[in-house]
């Protein structure tokens, strides 16, 4: 007699999944490179309101260099066009007239005030701020344009540094008395 084996009882199971190790390190390195992810995407957002808040500085000042090159063709032409920093968040580009209406303008203060008309103005972003303002008012005066920082002649250039807010790097402008603009 023959003895008919069940090959089914001997066989070994082969069961097709993840053991708990397994996904414990496949969800471990997910969360790691998520991590890194995130940070970098914030670092990267940052160097981009940086770099844009550059950019709109230094087109309000060219801004203001380009209206006072104009400024000959108007009715009554203005003694300045400048950009005021005295506010640490906020940015004001002004035209300044004589307050005597002297075509000379010999009684300009060539500084933002009260009575300057108000152009445009321009906020920072909240995460940015000033690491180094080397100046308050810059002024191109028509039709040159003659350029003043400070009010004073002597004064041949300035800096302005930004950066973000609880960051290292900064974005750098200067502006000279020639009216040279350039980034760094």
């Amino acid at each position: 007699m023959k003895k008919f084996v069940d090959s089914d009882k001997f066989a070994v199971s082969h069961r097709s999944g993840f053991t708990m190790l397994e996904l414990l390190v496949v969800i471990g390195t997910i969360i790691v490179l998520s991590s890194f992810a995130i940070t970098y995407s914030r670092t990267g957002e940052r160097q981009i309101i940086l770099f844009k808040e550059q950019t709109s500085l230094v087109s309000l000042l060219i801004k203001a260099r380009s209206l006072s090159f104009g400024a000959v063709s108007e009715a009554i032409p203005p003694c300045d066009y400048g950009v005021n920093f005295g506010d640490p968040r906020k940015i004001i580009l002004f035209r300044e007239y004589s307050p005597s209406n002297d075509p000379k303008c010999l009684d300009a203060d060539r500084v933002y005030s009260s009575g300057d008309e108000k152009i445009e103005e321009f906020a920072l972003d909240p995460m940015i701020k000033f690491s180094e303002l080397g100046l308050t008012n810059v002024v191109f005066i028509p039709p040159n344009p003659k350029v003043l920082i400070d009010n004073d002649e002597n004064k041949f250039e300035a800096f302005i540094k930004i950066k973000t807010i609880n960051e290292p790097n900064e974005k750098i402008i200067k502006i000279t008395n020639a009216g040279q603009i350039t980034t760094q």
